[in-house]
């Protein structure tokens, strides 16, 4: 049998550990909302799933920030930027089926372009900046 007092231990370091992990997520992702404002080149992560590559979701961040937006690999020296002509066509919650290949918290954001469709899944919180960032020439 456990003892309430081992128990009430464990319990708070549980807290205290998820009340770091998220202060840490908190801050890096104020960092790269900071660093786009300036104007720097800031890499937000995500899942990339682009017709034009095939059909499987790749890890990845999109680097935004001076020029086009372009799309680089988490593994190996992959970078692809792109098309031009992204029109966006909505953005939603991930099937349960995509939902085991990424987060299932995150958004899929839709755009449509002369390459194929291309599926970009960020976190709630990234969305906006993502957006953002694709729709400005």
């Amino acid at each position: 049998m456990i003892e309430p007092v081992s128990l009430a231990v464990a319990a708070m370091a549980a807290a205290g550990a998820a009340a770091l992990v998220g202060r840490l997520m908190n801050r890096k992702r104020r960092q790269r909302s900071d660093a786009l404002a300036a104007g720097e080149v800031a890499g937000v992560p995500c899942m990339l799933k682009w017709s034009a590559q095939g059909s499987r979701w790749r890890p990845g961040r999109l680097l935004i920030g001076a020029g086009p937006p372009v799309w680089k690999a988490s593994w190996g020296r992959r970078e692809a930027a792109l098309p031009a002509d992204l029109r966006r066509t909505g953005t939603r919650s991930p099937s349960v089926r995509e939902g085991i290949s990424i987060n299932p918290g995150s958004r899929i954001v839709e755009y449509a372009s002369s390459g194929g469709t291309v599926l970009i899944a960020v976190m709630p919180d990234e969305v906006d900046q993502v957006v953002k960032a694709l729709e400005s020439p």
